[in-house]
């Protein structure tokens, strides 16, 4: 048995008799009496201390003997008779006796008074393993499993820890749990729509180049490419080639958005779903599900299947405009046959509506009114941040279609459509009671993709390359009833919602967007009573000034506290977030505010920082130049902290 700790203990010794060596040499020269008198004291610790080193050996050894020796005879030599390691602990996990092949094999042969058990279980403490049916700790490239044994022996609590040695099971999971199936779905998102100034020869090239990007990428990960369709790939490889892949951060997707042809990017991008199952055929299916959701986040990223979820990579481009409006012709059709099938119409948006959410469901109202079929819409006026385009429609005898939820849960029958706009979320529904109970439910919505979608509606009709739901309710409009004669009033909350999102048609704006707005415009909207919807008092102004006045600079972007209290402090926020993108060298900015004994942070952003991939980070979401969150549990303090490292981190990872 090597002593391990005796060399150590002899370094310490000698340090402290060179020190107290000068010490008294020191003192010969201010008074030799007490020199000689610590001289003599010094020799005589020197010579105990040498004395308890020298024996240290042999009195470690009396221990282990003693310790042994209270042990139960027959324990005693049951233990030592086991063919595997065996270590006998007390309460605090210090090691009281072990058997040969535990100092062979677990402590190759070292080990001493003071160690304890945690040393040769990966750091895994003693009641962790008494309480755990099975423990696996790995030692020198071996593995062992753990199992525990406690009694008493001479009043004493002890522990006997047994370790099996499955070096060779252990060996084979890695390796099965390595070679598992993985299915990577891959689609060329954009490149018809992007480049139609292209020919169909130039097209073909591109397309050569990007499979020629794709085949060399997937090849130097030992996987296996096929073509499956127009601009979709399957790839099928293995759980070890997916953790490089992952760690590696699917560098095809830079490869392929940094891609020129004729000195100009082209403007493709890659999305990926990436799935595993218990067979081949399973796998591909969950990749189809995995990609419809990268997809559905905008695209240029991929999207991992995991037990609990997603897990994404990307996502750093603008979401690509699809100028196809089949799907949109389709769903509008569709639409107008359960409109005309329902007893009534129940429209219903996010918690805290907005000019985009209630201008959405003002214009489906109107679809529906065209009908005939009673219509709704259930939002709650205390808490909105549309009251100005409430008053319009009170002022103009079309506020008695506003309800409250106790109203509209007394409307609700079996025969009611439910239709969802602005959010895809179960959670951010306005009224979730509402939503539990309704039967036919049909969504409407424009923000990226979330998991926790809601996956019981018969119509879900999304389109993150839109810019607002106002805008996918305009196109709309245009299908399900295509005779229907839209008001001015109706034509004028489209396109409020419409202007807030774009910010004035500043961001996230395509041909798509235009089109609906000359369509509302030609419908006899009329910008200026438009403009005065988003007027606020005086009140509201001051406070927005004091809290861009609080912005402090961080990585590019603006983080600002709203340290006040207001029933408006959502408005005040969000419009405080938007006038930040307004300074020089700022790409996004972030309001943080309290409420409801929580830390809410609004983020905006021009698109060059996806600010959605921040919120999410911290338990929330949005689009990409919009989102938020709320951080519960914590103050303002910690709150900015924990932004800051969100915001470091998606740098680092982007």
């Amino acid at each position: 048995m090597k002593f391990r700790g005796f060399w150590y203990d002899s370094l310490i010794i000698c340090l402290i008799a060179g020190v107290s060596a000068a010490f008294i040499a020191m003192t010969v020269f201010i008074e030799p009496r007490l020199a000689i008198a610590e001289c003599i004291a010094f020799l005589i610790v020197c010579v105990i201390v040498v004395y308890r080193a020298v024996t240290a050996k042999n009195r470690y050894k009396k221990f282990i003997i003693n310790t042994s020796e209270k042990l139960d005879f027959t324990d005693n030599n049951v233990l030592s008779s086991f063919p595997f390691p065996v270590a006998v602990c007390d309460g605090k996990g210090y090691i009281k006796w072990c058997s040969g092949l535990f100092l062979n094999e677990i402590s190759c042969g070292e080990i001493t008074q003071t160690d304890k058990i945690e040393e040769f279980t990966n750091g895994i403490s003693l009641d962790s393993i008494i309480h755990s049916q099975e423990t696996c700790v790995s030692v020198d490239g071996r593995y062992y499993s753990v199992y525990t044994v406690t009694y008493q022996s001479d009043g004493e609590d002890l522990c006997a820890l047994y370790f099996l040695d499955n070096t060779r099971l252990k060996k084979t999971e890695i390796r099965y749990l390595e070679t598992l199936p993985y299915a990577v779905m891959v689609e060329m998102d954009n490149l018809d729509d992007s480049r139609s100034d292209l020919r169909d020869s130039e097209k073909t090239e591109i397309r050569s180049q990007v499979e020629a990007a794709l085949d060399n990428w997937s090849e130097s990960y030992d996987s296996f490419i096929k073509k499956i369709g127009d601009d979709r790939y399957l790839i099928i490889t293995e759980k070890k080639n997916i953790d490089r892949m992952t760690e590696d951060r699917f560098s095809v997707l830079e490869t392929v958005r940094g891609y020129e042809y004729k000195g100009k990017k082209t403007g493709v991008t890659l999305s990926l779903g990436v799935a595993s199952g218990e067979s081949v055929k399973a796998c591909e299916k969950e990749s189809r599900k995995a990609l419809e959701m990268a997809l559905g986040r905008g695209g240029d990223q991929v999207a991992i299947r995991t037990r609990d979820g997603y897990n994404y990579i990307g996502g750093v481009s603008k979401s690509a405009e699809k100028r196809n409006k089949v799907k949109t012709r389709i769903v509008g059709s569709t639409l107008a046959e359960l409109i005309k099938s329902s007893s009534n119409v129940i429209l219903m948006g996010h918690s805290y509506t907005d000019l985009d959410a209630i201008g959405a469901a003002v214009g489906l109202a109107g679809a529906v009114q065209s009908f005939g079929i009673p219509v709704y819409i259930a939002t709650d006026r205390k808490k909105t941040l549309a009251a100005t385009l409430l008053e319009k429609l009170d002022s103009e005898n079309m506020g008695d279609i506003i309800v409250g939820q106790e109203h509209a849960l007394e409307l609700l029958n079996k025969k009611t459509l439910l239709i969802v706009v602005d959010t895809h979320i179960e959670s951010f529904v306005e009224f979730p009671k509402l939503y539990d109970r309704a039967e036919t439910k049909v969504v409407i919505d424009h923000h990226r993709r979330a998991v926790t979608d809601i996956d019981s509606s018969i119509i879900f009709h999304h389109d993150p390359g839109a810019s607002s739901t106002c805008e996918m309710v305009t196109e709309l409009l245009q299908y399900i009833n295509p005779e229907m004669n839209i008001s001015p009033t109706v034509a004028e909350a489209l396109l409020a919602g419409i202007m807030l999102d774009t910010k004035d048609f500043v961001i996230g704006t395509g041909v798509r967007t235009f089109e609906a707005a000359a369509f509302l415009k030609d419908k006899n909207a009329d910008t200026v009573k438009v403009k005065r919807l988003f007027a606020n008092t005086m009140e509201i102004n001051k406070l927005r000034t004091q809290v861009i006045s609080s912005a402090e600079g961080f990585m590019k972007c603006a983080i600002a506290r709203a340290d006040f209290a207001s029933k408006d402090i959502r408005v005040i926020s969000a419009q405080a977030a938007d006038e930040l993108l307004k300074v020089n060298n700022i790409k996004a900015s972030f309001v943080m505010f309290e409420n409801a004994g929580a830390v809410n942070i609004s983020a905006r952003s021009f698109g060059d920082i996806n600010v959605q991939l921040i919120m999410e980070a911290l338990g929330g979401g949005g689009h990409q130049t919009m989102a938020a969150c709320q951080l519960k549990g914590c103050d303002m303090k910690k709150a900015e902290l924990t932004l800051k490292n969100a915001i470091k981190e998606f740098f680092d990872k982007n």
